[in-house]
């Protein structure tokens, strides 16, 4: 019987091999706020809905939608993450939308940050 937590293992998306750690759980935020939810035939309630803001007005109300977009979602359904700060910012005029998200990788108790372009 194990003492503590088993490491979530998952597979690469770019290599096929298999990953765990802080390499996981970064692809697996990118992948949640890279989907969209109802877009996944066998995972319906899986991703989030930080991209239905884009294309949106650049105001304060299409932020605070993203930001607990991002928030729910990663919170939902990344438990190695506990999040502490979401930044949004980008190229309003390229329509390029940059996220980062910043928090603790419980695991190991690290402060750790990733950004997003999308």
């Amino acid at each position: 019987m194990a003492l503590g937590v088993e490491p979530i293992v998952d597979v690469d998306r770019d290599t096929g091999e298999l990953i765990q750690g802080w390499p996981r759980c970064k692809q697996s935020i990118i992948t949640i706020l890279t989907t969209r939810l109802r877009t996944r035939i066998m995972r319906l309630w899986w991703g989030s809905e930080f991209l239905n803001a884009q294309d949106k007005p650049n105001n304060n109300l299409t932020y605070a939608m993203s930001i607990q977009a991002a928030l729910d979602a990663i919170d939902l359904y990344e438990p190695e993450f506990l999040i502490g700060r979401v930044l949004l910012g980008g190229d309003a005029v390229g329509g390029e939308a940059e996220i980062t998200i910043e928090g603790e990788y419980t695991p190991d108790k690290t402060s750790r940050a990733i950004t997003v372009t999308m």
